[in-house]
């Protein structure tokens, strides 16, 4: 079908090139490939035509999915300057296209003065598809702002109502905020061309509306760019509070492993000094061993094998035990002392001075 209309328009190599270059950027993706190309502003010029081809990218809200989606879409636009007479080949990503609608279901939009400017389908274009940026930028600064007010007011020696997860969050969203001014300059570029391409043939009409454009798009780059160095600067306050609790942990598992050593030794002392009195006074105390009255000798009795025996027996059970608990260090994670940590000064000043350059800037910047 495309084949035949650009036969049927006589369009020459130049021009079918430019063609088939717009539908080589839509196709199914299984991966997030060219998630930012898009196809720079083209120009050929033979006497009196001029071809154009470029192709912009745009957020889209999905209200079936509840979330928002970049699209592309592709202009080629092929004007005779003696004639005035144009040929538009719009390629959309879905049939029911907001552009779509624009211009062939509601034709009374762009009649009158509109129609009068040779690029007046790209200024609809642009019109159509670019404030959907705002609304894009500030639906990822919904996402950001609960995480980094959360981020500003956490104390790494409390308890943390943050984790990794919320970590993931900002790197994906930071990704979010990192592919706008690139797109958003690569439409600023087109526009820039039609400008001049306009002052190319002197014509006026539409100009100030391109101009105007232009300034949105700066806007929203910058805007975008600020963001993202924002969600950088949380990303990372983030990241080094984490850090910094993981260091309180294990300073605190560190006392509770010097109090346990400290219980050991003492134990073990202990042991030391009373196990041989101890083992002396039990062995003794059973009556193993009695004196002889006739003969004034000590005479021990036969059954002295079942104490052995025993003790023997309960040694191996006491170390089958203790191998056991120690594969399932839960038991012993129970028994450990808690030692709570109270709140270090140091430890505070040091998570306020985190914050604290982060909220000068939002102070700064009036957020």
């Amino acid at each position: 079908m495309l084949q035949t209309l650009i036969s049927e328009h006589g369009l020459d190599d130049h021009a079918a090139r430019s063609v088939w270059e717009l539908t080589s950027v839509f196709y199914t993706r299984n991966l997030k490939t060219e998630m930012v190309f898009c196809v720079p502003f083209t120009e050929y010029r033979d006497d009196d035509v001029i071809d154009i081809a470029y192709t912009i990218r745009y957020p889209e809200w999905k209200p079936m999915d509840e979330e928002w989606t970049i699209r592309q879409t592709g202009v080629y636009h092929r004007l005779n300057t003696r004639t005035k007479q144009s040929l538009y080949i719009i390629f959309n990503p879905t049939p029911g296209s907001k552009l779509h609608k624009s211009l062939v279901l509601s034709p009374n939009d762009y009649s009158g003065e509109s129609r009068r400017s040779l690029v007046w389908v790209h200024q609809k274009l642009f019109a159509t598809y670019m404030p959907a940026w705002r609304y894009y930028i500030a639906s990822l600064e919904r996402r950001f702002l609960p995480i980094a007010n959360t981020a500003a007011a956490t104390y790494i020696n409390e308890e943390l109502r943050i984790g990794h997860g919320h970590l993931s969050s900002l790197i994906s969203i930071e990704k979010d905020f990192l592919q706008i001014p690139t797109i958003v300059a690569a439409a600023a570029d087109v526009i820039t061309a039609l400008r001049t391409l306009m002052s190319d043939l002197q014509a006026e009409q539409g100009t100030q509306q391109l101009q105007n454009m232009q300034r949105q798009c700066e806007t929203y780059s910058r805007t975008a760019a600020h963001l993202q160095q924002r969600v950088q600067v949380t990303a990372q306050l983030l990241a080094d509070t984490l850090l910094f609790r993981d260091q309180v942990l294990a300073n605190e598992q560190n006392g509770n492993m010097l109090q346990l050593n400290r219980s050991a030794v003492f134990l073990t002392t202990l042991t030391l000094l009373y196990l041989p009195a101890s083992f002396l006074t039990s062995f003794f105390g059973m009556n193993f061993f009695a004196m002889d009255q006739t003969d004034n000798k000590i005479v021990g009795t036969s059954m002295i094998w079942i104490f052995v025996v025993s003790a023997i027996l309960l040694t191996v059970a006491t170390f089958i035990m203790y191998n056991w608990l120690s594969s399932h260090d839960t038991f012993f994670r129970t028994m450990a002392p808690k030692k709570w940590m109270t709140a270090d000064l140091n430890l505070r000043k040091l998570t306020r001075r985190f914050t604290g350059s982060k909220m000068d800037g939002d102070r700064q910047t009036g957020v």
